[in-house]
């Protein structure tokens, strides 16, 4: 019997949390779906992996999310391959996708937002204000669902919005455990970095950008260091050249001039997760849907301190070994607290955030829209 055809709409398929869920996840649905994905914006790491995993991988060029000539492309080439179900991505995905999908009669169409307060992302009030306008039209008149990866993101979409519920469902994330391997031993990696053995490993995960909390970890790492010479941070994550120097230069005098360590992107953060002898999870409330970093540094066991968040609390319910934070918590007290934190039995945690658990869901989800 034929599998019904897929397609997958994001704007890119570099390194990032929600390309990576992309990238473990849809090679599982290949055996019930003929599984496709385009991307409008860029190609990317990702993109020329895909195909050797059995999923299909398309680029349609976009000059903006009303990109009218650009959504006729998409839905011809949606209309080329009879495609039964497409999923969306983000708010550029949310429109152009959901308009390529209907202007092709694709029978199920789905949404997803992945972050809460910065899915719209507009600069002005006014301007944010007509991005949610615009995105909320489009799936009262042509989305069967919009899918969020926390229940606090559903919350807030629906109160923004006025979609009714049965248009809005959660669809945790999920981690590749057995993707997530290290290759390289942590004392071997202490070695490389400079660290001494004896010190604890503190790790952050993470783009520097707007809304991860760099500001907040600097601010957490220089007092904690004015307080002990026992730690070291390890921060693991891409920014422009000129901001990494100018954090690097920023903390040289810091602890014993080798306390701050920011290794730039890599795509071996298993190896780093591996180092870690504790994850800090500074973002922004508002950032952050469902943090994969969080997801990934509990895959490993590590305890993980975080400021107050409902997305992290959610995940807290499965993986108790996770300590809160206020903005104005002596560090030293909070690290503390965190390291003691009792081992935690992981079995409830992956078989709720396994990849495989998310497809299984993401499957009966397409399946039942299908009808």
């Amino acid at each position: 019997m034929q599998k019904p055809v897929l397609f997958r709409v994001t704007n890119n398929l570099n390194i990032g949390g929600v390309q990576r869920r992309i990238r473990s996840v849809l090679p599982l649905l290949t055996e019930s779906f003929d599984v496709h994905v385009v991307t409008y914006k860029d190609k990317g790491v990702f993109w020329d992996e895909l195909p050797a995993l059995g999923v299909q991988t398309h680029f349609v060029k976009l000059r903006g999310k009303w990109d009218m000539a650009g959504i006729r492309r998409m839905s011809a080439l949606l209309r080329e391959h009879r495609t039964d179900i497409v999923h969306t991505h983000s708010l550029g995905g949310n429109i152009s996708g959901i308009l390529a999908a209907a202007m092709a009669r694709v029978p199920v169409r789905i949404g997803q937002v992945h972050h809460r307060g910065v899915h719209w992302y507009a600069k002005s009030p006014m301007h944010r204000w007509k991005q949610k306008m615009e995105e909320t039209l489009i799936h009262r008149l042509f989305t069967d669902k919009v899918l969020h990866v926390s229940q606090e993101s559903l919350d807030y979409y629906a109160a923004q919005t006025g979609l009714p519920a049965d248009k809005l469902a959660v669809l945790h994330n999920g981690v590749d455990f057995n993707g997530m391997l290290p290759d390289t031993a942590p004392a071997a990696l202490r070695h490389q970095l400079g660290i001494a053995q004896d010190k604890i490993c503190i790790g952050f995960v993470g783009r520097l950008v707007e809304g991860k909390g760099v500001e907040f970890c600097m601010r957490f790492a220089r007092r904690l260091l004015e307080q002990s010479d026992r730690f070291a941070f390890v921060i693991v994550g891409g920014a422009p050249e000129d901001k990494l120097a100018a954090l690097r230069a920023e903390t040289a005098t810091w602890g014993d001039g080798n306390s701050v360590i920011f290794t730039g992107e890599r795509q071996d953060v298993a190896n780093f997760y591996n180092l870690f002898d504790l994850y800090f999870f500074p973002s922004d409330a508002e950032w952050e849907g469902m943090p994969g970093v969080v997801l990934e540094a509990c895959s490993f066991g590590l305890p993980v301190l975080a400021r107050e968040t409902a997305p992290v609390r959610e995940i807290s319910a499965y993986y108790p070994r996770i300590a809160f934070m206020a903005d104005d918590a002596d560090p030293l007290t909070a690290t503390e607290q965190a390291l003691r934190l009792p081992d935690a039995d992981q079995q409830v945690f992956r078989d709720r955030f396994s990849i495989a658990a998310m497809a299984r869901r993401t499957r009966e989800l397409y399946l039942s829209l299908l009808g």
